[in-house]
């Protein structure tokens, strides 16, 4: 174990996880329902997926931001070399 930091997971890696198996969640449940019924409500899949589209660029906007303002993950990695070899 020496060397290695328990890291806590980024909260953007979280909620994208989280988007990500609701979406797959979401369209098993809409096959499901088209295979019993034999239709969709279009609507519905139209907005929930829309909705989950808008989260994954706002959550791209923020990491684009922290990169070209110089907070990003670049800085870490550069101090880590440097520390380290």
């Amino acid at each position: 174990m020496r060397g290695r930091r328990s890291r806590k997971p980024k909260t953007s890696n979280v909620i994208l996880l989280a988007l990500g198996l609701f979406a797959l969640g979401f369209i098993v449940a809409m096959t499901v329902i088209f295979c019993v019924k034999g239709a969709v409500p279009d609507t519905l899949i139209q907005y929930t997926l829309g909705a989950g589209g808008v989260e994954a660029l706002l959550l791209a906007g923020i990491k684009i931001s922290k990169v070209v303002s110089g907070k990003g993950p670049e800085e870490k990695e550069d101090a880590y070399e440097s520390k380290y070899l």
